[in-house]
């Protein structure tokens, strides 16, 4: 390892979190959150793991802030596709389906996000600062806020307040179904002794969309009814 040269501008600390940020994506391909670790993390980066704790306060922090970055770039890209696969002359129940299956197939495409998702409660908001949580929380607050407005866009029967709701509730369904629809080795192989556990092993694509189609029309309901 090379030794350990401080960096002294802005765009030297810019750079090099940008590059252990770039390192643990790249890691997250090859394995789970839960294998990721900080002395790993820093090996592959080049430099020694206090040396990455001075530009993030922990492993979680590193995750926090990749799962932000993952949660832009999905919102920005599932606005185009909710555009151009929704059409909003059809019946309200058409466009739910349409809705449900756009997301579902947009998050199984981006299997990094939805293991982030997975586990943000549980794993990567603990051993963090108040200081990177809130900064964590502002962002995921004006991410949601985006993604309730471009459900209001190509489901205008869903009220506001009940869009919030509807976006917060599809990103905690995300993150539940892909940790059950990816069950450890010793849980796959109780499902495949015994036929009659198969219906507990949903592939995440096809539980998703089922469970926001289910979700979305309660809420359009729930609109018609109220106005």
């Amino acid at each position: 390892m090379s030794a350990f040269q401080r960096a002294r501008s802005d765009e030297q600390r810019a750079s090099r979190r940008q590059s252990i940020l770039e390192t643990a994506a790249v890691m997250l391909d090859e394995m789970p959150v839960s294998a990721l670790s900080l002395n790993e993390l820093s090996r592959r980066v080049g430099l020694a793991k206090s040396n990455v704790l001075r530009y993030f306060e922990s492993r979680e922090a590193v995750l926090l802030e990749l799962l932000a970055h993952a949660a832009t770039e999905f919102l920005a890209e599932v606005g185009e596709a909710l555009q151009a696969d929704v059409d909003p002359s059809t019946p309200a129940i058409t466009r739910a389906r349409d809705v449900a299956a756009t997301l579902s197939a947009s998050f199984a495409a981006r299997p990094k996000l939805c293991e982030l998702l997975s586990a943000q409660a549980g794993v990567l908001e603990r051993n963090v600062s108040t200081e990177v949580v809130l900064k964590y929380k502002l962002g995921a607050r004006d991410s949601l806020t985006g993604f309730a407005a471009l459900l209001r866009q190509v489901l205008p029967e869903i009220q506001r307040d009940r869009s919030v709701q509807g976006a917060q509730m599809i990103i905690i369904l995300v993150g539940a179904l892909w940790t059950h629809s990816h069950p450890t080795p010793p849980v796959l192989a109780a499902y495949e002794t015994d036929p009659s556990l198969a219906f507990m092993h949903q592939s995440f694509a096809s539980a998703l969309n089922g469970v926001i189609v289910t979700f979305l029309l309660g809420l359009t309901a729930q609109g018609s009814d109220s106005s």
